[in-house]
């Protein structure tokens, strides 16, 4: 039989994974479900993931698409991609996509956030998936500091791997849509009263390498009153890595969601005319 397009929606804890490419002689993301889509098709089997996440980052929304020959439902496949791959990863659907259908080049946008514990420490349940910060954090100065994101933006002197000036000379335009700090009440178990825990959304066409997790760590300096907010339109301006801060921890950070015209178009439709929901 002919090998037919799947659309794999899916989730992982980031914290035993060298982030989600594939990488010879190291556990990855796209390794592990390669290796289980393998053994179901019985040959080797590429997948191509929708978003790049640094080793230590989480997801709850990754998408990937792969050809495979299955002659059960999609349902099916589910089940037993799931029985194949560790517990770290956990698959939400499994689909026939479109012909055609590449996970990274048709994503409209993807949205990550990244959380904060102030406080002396986290929960138990969320130690591995927030930054425990000492201090105080100016909660105004945040929201000021990331509504200078929204645009397209040349984030040079946010990204790593390389990919930041001065030696960097290619443009790396990134339009940011959503950019905005909220307090949040974990709901998991017990805390100390006086914590408080912060989530910085963003979204955007596309991230750089260390991208969300070092404006997150910009808006921090920012929130602790080392810098004004008028500090990022210098560094989006000057195009250089070496004068921003070093990226915040990779545990805070999750790849929220990956989002495609049929999602938007479907988003459109439940919204009135009026633009109530």
């Amino acid at each position: 039989m002919e090998a037919r397009r799947y659309r794999i929606d899916f989730g992982y804890e980031g914290t035993a994974f060298s982030g989600s490419q594939r990488q010879p002689g190291l556990r990855t993301v796209q390794g592990v479900l390669e290796e289980a889509l393998g053994r179901l098709a019985g040959t080797a089997v590429r997948a191509v993931l929708a978003g790049r996440t640094d080793a230590g980052v989480h997801a709850v929304g990754q998408v990937a698409s792969c050809d495979l020959r299955w002659r059960h439902d999609a349902g099916t496949l589910r089940r037993a991609l799931q029985a194949w791959l560790p517990e770290d990863v956990i698959v939400y659907q499994a689909a026939l996509a479109p012909e055609g259908f590449h996970a990274r080049r048709w994503a409209i946008d993807r949205e990550y956030r990244y959380r904060i514990w102030l406080g002396r420490r986290p929960p138990l349940f969320l130690r591995r998936f927030v930054w425990v910060f000492p201090g105080d954090l100016d909660i105004a100065a945040l929201q000021r500091a990331a509504r200078r994101f929204l645009g397209s933006h040349d984030f040079r002197s946010f990204a790593g791997h390389g990919l930041g000036g001065p030696w960097a000379t290619e443009p790396r335009i990134r339009t940011i849509t959503l950019s905005e700090w909220h307090v949040t009440e974990p709901d998991i178990e017990r805390h100390e009263g006086e914590a408080t825990l912060l989530e910085y959304r963003v979204r955007a066409n596309g991230f750089l390498p260390q991208m969300v997790r070092t404006m997150v760590a910009t808006m921090v300096r920012i929130g602790i009153g080392a810098a004004p907010p008028e500090w990022i339109d210098t560094l989006l301006a000057v195009h250089d890595r070496r004068l921003a801060p070093p990226p915040a921890p990779p545990n805070g950070l999750v790849l929220w969601r990956v989002r495609y015209a049929e999602d938007v178009a479907r988003e459109g439709s439940d919204v009135s005319q009026d633009g109530s929901a």
